[in-house]
């Protein structure tokens, strides 16, 4: 098995293209168990974490996270912090603290598990992934690059340079929340991000995400627009967490774990709603 670690971004790229099965590591904090399940290459491991490109926070009116940094940093990042609690937030809730002093915000992303908690809140906070190769940069929405379980949508030779996340206005409200087996170290049995600019009293740009309820990342549009422009109370957000439910069916269909999903992500996004109304930015 060959290890390669490169130093800089174009070195990396350059040998991802020659070596397109390899493993790429960053965190690693999957890569026993995956490989134990034989889902991943044997050949070898492309090893990212020196590439200090992948490791920056950029602030401005559009926030760089690179793939490589690590949840701690997310969370305690003051640029972060300021422009996008959000997803400061969803860091926050990852695992242990020994977890997320190892696990990245790409791989999180590349992993494709449903129930990945940063994946909602970049979905909600409209971030875009940028993705390099040899050739060239493209950028994807998070539920184009994520497709499904276990599915994200690299070609070959590609890697997730970092995400590009539009900082929040002073009168945005935001929250993000899960639910899991136990108080910590729990995978998600569902999360949630939200996130809205208040004017005047009334929502307005609502964007509203819930993890590990259906294959892919996905907004609902029927209960953002149930929101759109009206008055936050909590018979309101009641009405939109029947929504989400409803969409959650629709794309789902009746299943087994339908009647513990549907009821619970309508009471979890009620929730979801309320608690934002104590988060705003600024």
């Amino acid at each position: 098995m060959e290890f390669l670690r490169p130093e800089g971004l174009e070195e990396a790229l350059s040998l991802l293209a020659e070596h397109p099965s390899y493993t790429i590591l960053a965190g690693g904090t999957d890569v026993v168990v995956q490989r134990r399940a034989g889902k991943l290459s044997p050949c070898g491991y492309l090893d990212i974490t020196r590439v200090a490109e992948l490791r920056e926070i950029r602030g401005g009116g559009t926030v760089f996270a690179g793939a490589a940094v690590t949840c701690g940093e997310l969370e305690g990042s003051p640029v972060l912090r300021e422009a996008c609690p959000l997803l400061a937030a969803a860091a926050a809730s990852v695992g242990s603290p020994q977890i997320r002093s190892r696990a990245t915000a790409g791989g999180n992303a590349a992993n494709a598990s449903p129930a990945a908690d940063l994946v909602p809140a970049l979905t909600a906070a409209g971030a875009k992934a940028v993705i390099g190769r040899r050739c060239g940069r493209r950028r994807a929405d998070i539920p184009d690059l994520v497709q499904g379980p276990g599915r994200c949508a690299l070609e070959e030779g590609e890697l997730i340079i970092g995400f590009e996340i539009p900082a929040f206005s002073p009168n945005t409200r935001w929250n993000f929340d899960k639910i899991g087996r136990r108080n910590a170290l729990a995978i998600s049995r569902m999360n949630g991000a939200v996130c809205w600019e208040e004017d005047g009293g009334r929502m307005k740009h609502v964007r509203l995400c819930i993890g590990a309820a259906t294959r892919r990342p996905m907004r609902f549009p029927g209960a953002e627009a149930l929101l759109e422009g009206q008055a936050p109370d909590g018979a309101l957000f009641l009405q939109a967490g029947q929504a989400v439910s409803e969409e959650i069916l629709a794309q789902t269909g009746l299943r087994e774990s339908s009647r513990y999903k549907l009821p619970v992500s309508a009471g979890f996004t009620a929730r979801l709603l309320e608690n934002a109304m104590g988060r705003m930015q600024g």
